[in-house]
């Protein structure tokens, strides 16, 4: 299709229902933009969620906040979150959703301070120091140095960090990247690697291995070869992209892509390298089973 079209080849989407999913021993949802949950041992955890998809317009003119209703649409069981950075459209929903379910929030300081700002406990918040390794149920978490695309004329958007407790409504710019964070999660069932943003720092993912990659596909033209690094670099047995939808477009609506994006071009790019790894689509609210 390219990068001039929007549209969405349907026939890609792998359909999996949650009953299936959830009888293996490792089990993933996507949710649209980079949020997913992991599920395994009945312990659900989120990475990137964001739910509450405020239009274009909201985006640009006004202040945000996490919309609760769209929020309590589709979280029923949260244990724990990983943010890997804290632009609004991956970390905006976390605090309503760590208070609402006394869930562990796992970041960069920046993402800590979103939730300070809206009174989440102490307790409550765990920082991803590089090297470190965390016990979340069945999960082991390390969050693993990296990078944002430059994909906004050669920049990242919303640079720096949220240096003080930050509350919302606040607007789109108050939301600064923060340290960027691969989310590395494994337990008995598998691995899997959360790449929020399209870019990497191999000299960080030297003897990091992946059996699955989650992988952001906007921006991926500003960084020089980014789909087959990633695959070099993690050796994934399976790729699911995300990122790729209009994430300001109501999920109960057909998924559009984000201009520029071309799927149908990473799907290709992965299918090319020498590996070729499974890839699965998962429609928005769609489920797969890992493991």
């Amino acid at each position: 299709m390219g990068r001039l079209t929007t549209r969405v080849d349907e026939s890609w989407f792998s359909h999996t229902s949650r009953a299936e999913a959830m009888a293996g021993g490792l089990a993933l949802q996507w949710l649209g933009t980079a949020g997913f949950r992991l599920v395994s041992n009945d312990h659900h955890v989120w990475l990137d969620p964001h739910l509450s998809r405020h239009s274009l317009w909201q985006v640009a003119t006004q202040q945000l906040a996490p919309n609760a209703a769209r929020i309590d649409a589709d979280v029923d069981q949260c244990h724990a979150i990983c943010v890997g950075h804290s632009h609004f459209d991956h970390a905006i929903d976390t605090p309503f959703m760590a208070k609402a379910h006394n869930a562990r929030v796992y970041g960069s300081e920046s993402t800590l301070n979103l939730c300070r700002g809206h009174g989440v406990g102490e307790s409550q918040l765990v920082r991803l120091d590089p090297g470190e390794r965390h016990t979340e149920g069945p999960f082991s978490i390390r969050g693993v140095p990296s990078q944002h695309s430059t994909f906004a004329f050669g920049r990242v958007p919303a640079p720096g960090k949220i240096l003080a407790p930050l509350d919302t409504p606040a607007r789109a710019e108050k939301f600064r990247v923060g340290d960027v964070l691969g989310l590395h999660l494994s337990c008995d069932h598998g691995s899997v690697y959360h790449i929020g943003s399209a870019d990497l720092i191999e000299a960080e993912l030297t003897g990091v291995q992946a059996d699955v990659v989650l992988c952001c596909t906007v921006g991926r033209y500003a960084t020089e070869n980014f789909t087959h690094r990633v695959l070099d670099a993690l050796k994934p047995k399976l790729v699911i992209p995300c990122h790729w939808d209009q994430f300001w477009r109501s999920m109960d609506k057909s998924p559009r892509q984000i201009p520029g994006n071309d799927l149908g071009g990473f799907l290709a790019e992965v299918q090319s390298h020498p590996s070729r790894p499974e890839v699965r689509v998962l429609p928005q609210r769609g489920w797969t089973r890992l493991a």
